[in-house]
């Protein structure tokens, strides 16, 4: 049975600099609070990378700020499961936000069920 594992949420992000702010205040606001945060940038030519420097909390673990475009969601997902230390994985997306009780159900649903 997990207790109280670590979730590694992973938020890949291109040009998502108007989501970002609620985005990111939606994972910071969990009533489930034992996770760790994972930044990364596909090359935006928006402002994206100042939303996410603007961030401080001892709860993000890496940034990462591809020097190219990688062209495929799928290259940074990958790279956030490679930098990921967490029992769970969620991947956030950048333009979408969540419910602050999304970590709590969820992680409740795999300490039930593990199989």
């Amino acid at each position: 049975m997990l207790v109280n594992p670590i979730v590694s949420i992973i938020v890949p992000n291109y040009n998502h600099a108007r989501y970002l702010n609620q985005r990111i205040d939606s994972i910071f606001n969990q009533t489930y609070e034992n996770f760790e945060v994972i930044l990364l940038d596909d090359l935006s030519t928006d402002n994206s990378v100042e939303i996410l420097n603007s961030y401080e909390d001892e709860r993000i673990t890496n940034r990462v700020y591809n020097k190219n475009n990688s062209g495929s969601p799928f290259q940074q997902w990958k790279k956030g499961l490679e930098l990921a230390k967490g029992d769970l994985i969620w991947i956030a997306e950048s333009d979408d936000w969540a419910d602050i009780t999304f970590l709590e159900k969820m992680v409740k649903v795999f300490s039930e069920y593990e199989n």
